[in-house]
């Protein structure tokens, strides 16, 4: 429950560590009594078979060790199972996609320039520049070309979807005014924050099987493990990204049965049970509640949090906040210093930070930085505000409301779209 808690305490994100539980797994599976040969079968031994292409041994463990990358600390052996058959589960639908894609476009390729830009994106998601990614990949056992080939598919599979449904998904006037009309019935009413991961399952079999994966997820949780990288990893609505983070909603802004299910929860921060959904499970972490009157009056922050431990850690961050006066300056200031992480933090309500924070950032305006505080961990830490705003959000436009149910409609029909190239497709799982 801990680590449910990192927005709402502003806990400090754990540098990426290497799979070494893995490694352990590649270990126990080439005993060193077997000759070379034997072990170099059973490291290139087939997982499955799509439509002719091979899904080997050596391509699970690089996804398995991708990521376990974005994990804080070592998983459980139920998580890493989970990992597993996500990772085989998320090459076979990569197969797939390449394969359409592909077979749609007569063969024309995605450019080298492409490529490499997309995984120059991947490098700056970790905050890196081009080198040190391709070092951190090194540390980790994922080959540069295992992220290239991921990429690739990504590619593919966003253009094809967008190219045969771009055009004829459509928002009616109708769903925009129904939405609209149900966020409005629910301004005077309290706000709740969540987060969430949703687990696929569009038949009654796959149905139970994510049962018993929403069940494995909440006992990881509940034994200390991170919400968000779990998110990251297993979730399929479009939050995965932000570690499932919904922000601020109120019921009316929910799915009918999920509203039913937070209206009836304990006091915030509570892990809900699995909610069954159309198309799948929901596990939803409930953060934090609000009234109205609290949510009008509350600021919201774009930071930047910057933790330093060890010996002299307040002294580099004295020099830190000497150096830069601004966010912007952040990125030129960090160079060369070693011993301090950097966590950007997006809307983000002061009333959600704890108290024993929230001190610091009080009247702080974009272009401060507040004092240096202590950590529990004996650390310390500093907030630099990028941005601010009233917490009372104006209306979303029309517009804004149609781009977010058009987003929502081509995600279900690309997720209808995988599920038939899936049904149509041979695959032999070994």
């Amino acid at each position: 429950m801990k680590r449910l808690l990192a927005i709402a305490l502003a806990a400090s994100v754990a540098a990426p560590v290497a799979a070494t539980g893995l490694v352990a797994m590649a270990q126990q599976t080439q005993p060193p009594s077997q000759p070379a040969a034997a072990r170099g079968q059973l490291i290139d031994g087939v997982v499955a078979v799509v439509n002719d292409k091979v899904i080997s041994q050596s391509d699970v463990r690089s996804r398995m060790r991708w990521m376990l990358a974005r994990f804080p600390e070592e998983p459980s052996d139920d998580i890493m199972l989970e990992i597993q058959n996500q990772a085989i589960e998320s090459l076979i639908d990569e197969r797939i996609q390449i394969q359409e894609f592909y077979k749609l476009t007569k063969g024309d390729r995605i450019s080298v320039e492409e490529l490499d830009e997309s995984v120059n994106d991947v490098a700056r998601e970790f905050r890196m520049n081009r080198e040190q990614f391709n070092q951190f990949l090194v540390e980790v056992g994922v080959p540069v070309q295992h992220i290239r080939d991921m990429e690739e598919a990504e590619i593919a599979w966003t253009s094809l979807i967008r190219g045969r449904y771009l055009k004829t998904v459509r928002v009616s006037e109708g769903r925009i005014d129904e939405m609209l009309q149900r966020i409005t019935s629910s301004l005077d009413k309290p706000q709740y924050r969540l987060a969430e991961i949703f687990l696929y399952a569009p038949d009654q079999q796959s149905r139970a099987n994510a049962m018993t994966r929403a069940q494995t997820i909440i006992q990881q949780v509940n034994q200390g493990g991170d919400f968000q990288a779990l998110a990251q990893q297993f979730s399929a609505a479009p939050s995965a990204s932000a570690g499932g983070d919904l922000n601020w909603l109120s019921p009316g802004d929910m799915r009918p049965e999920v509203a039913e299910v937070v209206l009836a929860a304990p006091e915030p921060p509570v892990l809900l049970p699995p909610i069954q959904s159309d198309g799948g499970i929901y596990v939803i972490a409930l953060t934090g509640k609000r009234d109205p009157a609290e949510a009008a009056k509350s600021m919201i922050l774009d930071m930047e949090q910057i933790i330093a431990r060890g010996e002299g850690a307040s002294a580099k961050l004295d020099t830190l906040k000497t150096r830069a006066a601004a966010c912007a300056d952040l990125s030129t200031a960090l160079e060369g210093v070693e011993g301090i992480t950097r966590t950007p933090m997006k809307e983000v309500g002061l009333t959600q930070i704890s108290p024993v924070y929230r001190t610091s950032l009080e009247g702080k305006t974009a272009g401060q930085s507040t004092d240096i505080v202590d950590l529990p961990d004996g650390g310390k830490m500093v907030f630099f505000v990028c941005a601010t705003r009233s917490g009372n959000s104006d209306l979303p436009s029309r517009d804004e409301i149609k781009d977010r149910l058009f987003s929502a409609e081509l995600a279900l029909v690309a997720e209808r779209y995988l599920r038939d190239l899936k049904r149509e497709a041979t695959i032999v799982r070994r």
